[in-house]
């Protein structure tokens, strides 16, 4: 189970037909099981992306590495 503390954002490049990609979660939704609930939000292009991270950053969000296992 994934555990996820506080207002964290992560970047995908390259998925399916998506140039960017950013997957946020605010510290509170959930999914029913209790599992933390990701947004998705999927960019066209690296200006509108650092203006997103930007925005993220600004309301709090902190950055985290993607573990995949």
């Amino acid at each position: 189970m994934l555990k996820v503390i506080g207002k964290q954002y992560y970047t995908l490049q390259g998925v399916g037909r998506t140039k960017y990609c950013v997957s946020f979660h605010d510290g509170k939704k959930a999914h029913k099981d209790g599992s933390p609930f990701f947004d998705l939000r999927i960019l066209k292009n690296k200006g509108v992306l650092s203006a997103f991270i930007k925005t993220l950053k600004k309301d709090g969000y902190k950055e985290r590495g993607l573990v995949l296992s």
